[in-house]
């Protein structure tokens, strides 16, 4: 039908369910020649026309108290083509006439509006020109007056009365199998996110019983026909009254603390918690607004995660026609850099990894969305073989995710932590300087900050060979970048619990002290791939990554987001800190005493020490003898000679290390909050 047609829409996530593809009328005993008279573009403007004739009428009964005079009835037969032509036409001009009655909403009012707008300004107009030529005698005022008002009433009521016949005319038609039992939904959040949803669920198998919402204003008011039932603290006796079985967040910017109670009442009254996506993830054209999630850790961190750059053209300048080499391509860092890697357009992403399963997997996958992509199976730790690499493949940009990171392993092995975290970075951050590499980017850790295990050391050790470069080379522009605890990383703190959880075991925990800076695979790689950017002469970015966050409250936030109590049904088990492990994490060094925002909010930068790196080298390849030869004691003795704050309390001469203050020593003016929020929050780091 003109201006009237349908499309069955295609299925939305978890909310999907299939749609009559047939017109809600279908049902009805019309001829399908009645149904285009009634519904056909045409016949609206018929009544368009009729309703504003009608409107024309009505004013001039309530100019002249329904007693219309006869001079003034002859002008209003003389007038009625007139009026109806200009609005018909306006409606034309504007649009009006486009726009399908059945779906009618405050866009169209406005649309409406303005026409009628349009039409009273040149009846106005023509009424100072004309002088009653005309139409005989002048026509009142009062009439130009009210004629506008009631055409904008006749015209949008016709159009909510079509809306509404067809809503009725669908809730009749749609049926559903017996055997499908509706699912009772409690939407928390009464907000424009909720009014969305319940717009999404209008025609799906789902009842929603109300809202919740802490705004003391709506309690017991009505928003879409729904009724505020409570506030929050009052889920589970509205859960329990209304039988509710599952529970959907509707407000996806709120605070993680409300979130976390939220679904905290929810495990206790044991229903499903889903949540609507945020913003950032609608505008990406990744999901819609009736596509729920499941509440993901990162909800529930105590803050905000880093959101896609909105500057990335600027990155893709950067970045776009260059060679980059990825090392460790295949683990979760590496393996997320070159996915948003490849969004800006580089000439060739070469891949290296030693681990040929996780390799080929990424490889797969990237070559889905992009095809100028090299895998090469290596060691960095193989010289030879690193440097055929870089003079077949000729690298311009490195990011170096290649190392091993598992602390308490590392503290079993630490030649294999040295071999590889200092003599493999140091391969590839010289080749990168003696055959121009133009960016190198080292992903670096929290750890390496006055570190208590072997693989820290080695991580700051291998800080330390980058900034001694930066120092020397012309050509390639050199940084770090450090962070904290990755979500989702394998054999990481989350799933582990989560197996645990799902085992019935009890959730192992070393120490009810132990606190830890947490970020997701996504925001971290975006914190590097920014440094990129920005690096030039050896500084460590770091990422505002908020308040660290103790274990244990991870751990009771997961045992209850499964529907469990802590320490009812699942116990929690302080097994002590592990070999290597501290209470808690540090984000600089002795000497690194200011930090500087950038032109991006949540990444800020230290400049590199002042040092002295005569002795680095010689110093460097006395450990890396020790580890070759296999020398445990050795080598705790070279890492504490370096002087790089080693204190491993499992070797001899531990020196303890008072952590320094992060203060902020310059600010980006752009970004002066961000900066201050990050030396505010981080305390004693």
């Amino acid at each position: 039908m003109a201006g009237e047609a349908t499309q069955t829409a295609p299925g939305r996530g978890a909310l999907a369910l299939k749609r009559s593809s047939s017109s809600p009328f279908a049902g009805e005993k019309l001829s399908a020649a009645a149904k285009w008279f009634i519904f056909s573009r045409a016949n609206q403007m018929v009544i368009d026309g009729v309703l504003v004739a009608m409107a024309l009428y009505a004013s001039y009964l309530l100019r002249f108290d329904g007693t219309l005079p006869a001079p003034y009835g002859h002008q209003l037969v003389r007038l009625l083509p007139s009026a109806v032509l200009l609005y018909l036409a306006i409606n034309l001009l504007t649009g009006v006439h486009k726009r399908v009655w059945r779906f009618v909403g405050l866009r169209d009012v406005a649309a409406i509006a303005r026409a009628v707008a349009i039409a009273f300004a040149i009846s106005c107009g023509w009424r100072v020109l004309d002088a009653g030529l005309f139409a005989g005698t002048p026509v009142p005022f009062g009439v130009l007056v009210i004629h506008p008002f009631l055409v904008f009433v006749a015209l949008v009521g016709g159009r909510l009365a079509r809306r509404v016949l067809y809503d009725r005319a669908a809730a009749r038609e749609q049926t559903s199998p017996p055997a499908a039992v509706c699912r009772r939904l409690l939407l928390a959040g009464a907000g424009e996110a909720g009014l969305r949803l319940l717009r999404e669920l209008r025609d799906t198998n789902f009842e929603v019983v109300g809202f919740v919402d802490d705004d003391q204003a709506l309690q017991g008011r009505t928003i879409g026909g729904w009724q505020v039932l409570g506030t929050t603290d009052d889920l589970e006796a509205v859960v329990r009254a209304h039988r509710v079985d599952e529970v959907i967040l509707c407000i996806p910017s709120a605070p993680k603390t409300v979130l976390r109670k939220i679904v905290a009442r929810c495990a206790n009254v044991s229903v499903k918690t889903t949540t609507v996506p945020t913003l950032g993830e609608i505008m990406s054209g990744h999901v819609a607004i009736g596509q729920l999630r499941p509440v993901n850790m990162e909800d529930l961190l105590g803050r905000n995660s880093v959101g896609q750059p909105q500057d990335s053209e600027e990155l893709t300048r950067v970045y776009r026609g260059s060679r980059i080499l990825v090392t460790g391509a295949g683990g979760s860092i590496g393996s997320e850099l070159v996915r948003q890697l490849s969004r800006f357009q580089p000439s060739q992403l070469i891949l290296l990894d030693k681990d040929e399963n996780s390799l080929y997997e990424t490889m797969c996958e990237i070559r889905e969305s992009f095809e100028q992509v090299v895998e090469v199976v290596a060691d960095i730790r193989n010289l030879e073989g690193m440097e055929k690499l870089f003079e077949l493949h000729r690298p311009e940009v490195v990011f170096h995710a290649a190392a091993y990171k598992h602390v308490p392993l590392m503290e079993h092995y630490p030649a294999e932590a040295i071999l590889n975290n200092v003599m493999g970075t140091r391969h590839v951050a010289d080749l990168s300087n003696r055959f121009g590499v133009k960016m190198f980017v080292l992903v670096s850790t929290d750890k390496a900050v006055n570190p208590s295990s072997t693989m820290g050391a080695s991580k700051r050790v291998a800080e330390m060979i980058v900034q001694q470069l930066a120092c020397s080379s012309t050509n390639t522009r050199f940084c770090c970048v450090r962070f904290g605890n990755v979500l989702g990383s394998r054999a990481s703190v989350v799933p582990v619990f989560q197996r645990q959880i799902r085992q019935g075991k009890s959730v192992t925990v070393t120490h009810p002290d132990v606190r830890r800076y947490f970020m997701t695979i996504p925001e971290a790689v975006q914190l590097v791939i920014q440094a990129g950017s920005l690096g030039k002469r050896g500084e460590i970015f770091l990422l505002d990554m908020g308040d660290p966050v103790k274990i244990v409250d991870l751990a009771r936030n997961l045992i209850e987001l499964s529907g469990l109590v802590p320490d009812k049904d699942v116990t929690i088990e302080f097994t002590g800190l592990r070999p290597g492990e501290k209470l808690d994490e540090e984000l600089l060094i002795a000497g690194e005493r200011g930090v500087r925002s950038t032109k991006y909010s949540k990444l800020f930068v230290v400049e590199a020490l002042n040092n002295d790196w005569s002795g680095l080298h010689a110093a460097v390849r006395r450990l890396e003898d020790a580890a070759r030869a296999g020398e445990t004691s050795a080598i705790h003795r070279s890492l504490r000679l370096l002087n790089i704050g080693y204190h491993n309390p499992n070797t001899q001469g531990e020196i303890p290390v008072k952590p320094p203050k992060l203060v902020v020593v310059e600010q980006d003016p752009r970004n002066k909050r961000s900066s201050a929020k990050l030396a505010s929050s981080g305390g004693e780091v």
